[in-house]
């Protein structure tokens, strides 16, 4: 080979391993994407009585038996990179992931502060989670708090991640580390508000199938339990614990972020790694500093709060609550519970109603209690603190690694540059071809600037597991303090006092039943016709010589596996009046809403299927006819009914069935 071809061999050589040694330099994007450059949303409408607007749910500990499940799991589904994570007997897979539960617990709380400031008081609830094994052994996360049985609109799921490998912090990776954030999210709400995505409003990428296989397992489960008369919502897992433990996956229809849902289709929010506000960050790291400043909100807090308003806005909060508060409702009247799905004009069920909703208002009052004394016994307490000079030596420690990168990068370049007179020596090789020890130092020095040792980059994060084992001892005092809650009755006010909320239940109990005459539960559940063939299916609601007959909610299963599911007005068993149907089909599930006949839709319905936006079609015995006029109405069975139009017999059924 000639001395040039030689030359130029190394230098391309050279040229390549400098781009290989350009470090990065662990940059994160400044704006947020699920920032929209909208004004701020204002909330439209007030939640009904005894519901929450959010209840935020995040990481806060790992049960101790589960420690090794979760750190298997953690580092076996990383996030952002096709590439492996360290091996799983490094000491940094414990680090990180334990890392991943202290941040998530620390900067939830900035989104709790965001929503608490936009939205009515004792509407936001606050949900840790403990990671835990099931009784199959499988990787899980149950709520510390009872927050999770309270009627709700949304929920909302939060964590920070890093990804399970520290020698590439410095690079494109998500990291949650010094002054970056990768925050994943989803938002999520009861599915019969958004039928077609399974309740999944928003969600970040890698957790859209978990939470679309969390929204498909809501609704068997919801279903099972109408078919036994009853309104119970399971809690399910954490949708990062369901997609780092392989829980059920379904893809529900996607579209981008937007200022409301367009669709009936999910929001999808990128993987992105976002740089704190930096002003706000040193401000807090400060000696003396106040905790009240928040590096997220800027950054991501505040936009994030801006997109859950807007998509309360956007929902139908009746729908999304209707059965979570017949849930409620029934640990005090089961009857009653039936019949607050679309409600009564009836004198005795409205004051029953209204002594109930108000009972449930006093269990949300405590539970937002709970809350601001989680927040502030985790913000502002010792954990809080120790979370923050977590942050100060990682932020240290970050901007350390960032100068060398950059020297390195300098480094790389000038030993580039001098390879043209370096290349006279590489030149000089022997009659076999082989390199000088000169250049053999050269190459290696370059190879060893690319290459950073990166295993000490959470050394200043040993703490964070005393940190996760603190958590619990930090939350006791707001979970085991007494709480005292005023209870605005209908002809009386009462003041109860309960230090665990199951205390606070039983008395509630007690005030109904001393007060009120529930309803007799021999009206509530009967045979459910639907299109008046086999199979007979369950009526939760009014009936009349066994079968439907009024307000309530019938469900049906098929043998091939689809199913319906009706909210509305029934007669003669049927589906007769107003009514929102739902129809399963499969891993598919769409609703038609409007009016019925005999069993079949009979006129203007509103019909919302997966991925297209709502339409308006006219019905003749079922069959989709066409096109309904575009100033067409759609008739709503959550509408406050009048009993002598719709020709039900509610009053006459209530009147007969009271008891003392």
């Amino acid at each position: 080979m000639l001395k040039t071809d030689k030359i130029a061999a190394v230098l391309a050589v050279l040229g390549f391993l400098m781009v290989s040694a350009c470090a990065a330099t662990a940059t994160g994007t400044q704006r947020s994407a699920i920032s929209l450059n909208a004004p701020a949303p204002v909330l439209n409408d007030n939640p009904p009585a005894g519901t929450a607007l959010v209840v935020l749910r995040y990481p806060a500990v790992v049960d101790t038996d589960s420690d090794d499940a979760y750190r298997l799991a953690y580092v076996s589904k990383p996030i952002g990179s096709r590439g492996g994570a360290s091996p799983l007997d490094s000491p940094d897979v414990d680090t990180i992931a334990e890392t991943s539960i202290v941040k998530s617990s620390y900067f939830a709380l900035s989104v709790y502060k965001e929503l608490v400031q936009r939205l009515p008081e004792h509407s936001v609830l606050l949900s840790p989670h403990m990671i835990k094994l099931d009784a199959d052994g499988a990787l899980t996360s149950e709520p510390i708090t009872q927050s999770e049985s309270l009627p709700s609109v949304l929920t909302v799921d939060f964590a920070a991640y890093s990804f399970p490998d520290p020698e590439r912090m410095m690079n494109a990776e998500p990291l949650t580390f010094g002054d970056l954030i990768t925050p994943l999210v989803t938002v999520s709400s009861d599915y019969r508000a958004a039928v077609p995505t399974g309740g999944v409003l928003l969600a970040s990428q890698p957790l859209l199938s978990p939470a679309g296989g969390a929204g498909q397992e809501a609704m068997a489960t919801s279903f099972s339990a109408l078919q036994s008369g009853k309104f119970t919502r399971a809690s399910r897992p954490l949708d990062f614990i369901s997609h780092i433990s392989g829980g059920p996956s379904a893809t529900p229809p996607l579209q981008g972020l937007s200022l409301s849902a367009h669709g009936n289709s999910v929001q999808s929010y990128p993987v992105e790694k976002i740089l704190l506000d930096r002003d706000a960050l040193d401000a807090l790291l400060a000696p003396e500093t106040d905790s009240d400043i928040d590096p997220l909100e800027n950054v991501f807090s505040s936009a994030f709060a801006d997109r859950v308003v807007d998509l309360l806005n956007d929902i139908d909060m009746n729908r999304a609550a209707m059965v979570q508060r017949a849930g409620a409702i029934s640990q005090f009247d089961p009857s009653l519970a039936a019949l607050s799905l679309m409600g009564a004009s009836d004198a005795d069920y409205q004051a029953r109603l209204n002594y109930a909703e108000r009972l449930i208002e006093a269990e949300r009052k405590y539970l937002s209690v709970q809350s601001l004394r989680l927040f502030d016994g985790i913000h502002n307490g010792e954990m809080g603190h120790q979370v923050r000079d977590m942050l100060q030596a990682e932020y240290e420690h970050l901007q350390e690694r960032r100068k060398l990168a950059q020297q390195q990068n300098a480094a790389a370049a000038f030993a580039v540059l001098g390879a043209v007179a370096a290349g006279v020596a590489i030149a000089n090789v022997d009659n076999n071809g082989s390199v000088n020890l000169g250049e053999q130092i050269l190459v290696q020095a370059l190879l060893s600037g690319a290459t950073y040792a990166g295993f000490q980059a959470f050394s200043y994060n040993q703490q964070s597991k005393a940190i996760g084992a603190n958590y619990l001892t930090s939350i006791v005092p707001a979970l085991s303090e007494q709480t005292t809650v005023q209870i605005d009755l209908i002809e009386s006010s009462e003041t109860i006092t309960a230090i665990r909320f199951e205390d606070l239940q039983e008395k509630l109990q007690t005030l109904y039943t001393e007060n009120q005459r529930s309803l007799d539960t021999i009206a509530t559940n009967c045979a459910y016709l639907h299109d008046g063939d086999d199979p007979i299916g369950r009526w939760s609601g009014v009936c009349e010589e066994g079968v439907a007959a009024g307000p309530g909610v019938g469900v049906v299963s098929y043998d091939d596996g689809t199913a319906r599911e009706y909210y509305g007005y029934a007669l003669n068993g049927q589906p007769s009046g107003a009514g929102f149907l739902i129809i399963h089909a499969g891993s598919e599930s769409y609703s038609v809403e409007g009016s019925f006949e005999n069993g079949l839709a009979n006129g203007i319905m509103r019909v919302s299927a997966p991925g297209s936006a709502d339409r308006l079609r006219l019905y003749e015995n079922g069959e989709d006819v066409g096109a309904a006029p575009r100033d067409a109405e759609v008739v709503s069975p959550f509408a406050m009914p009048d009993m002598e139009s719709v020709g039900t017999p509610v009053a006459r059924i209530l009147a007969g069935t009271m008891r003392g």
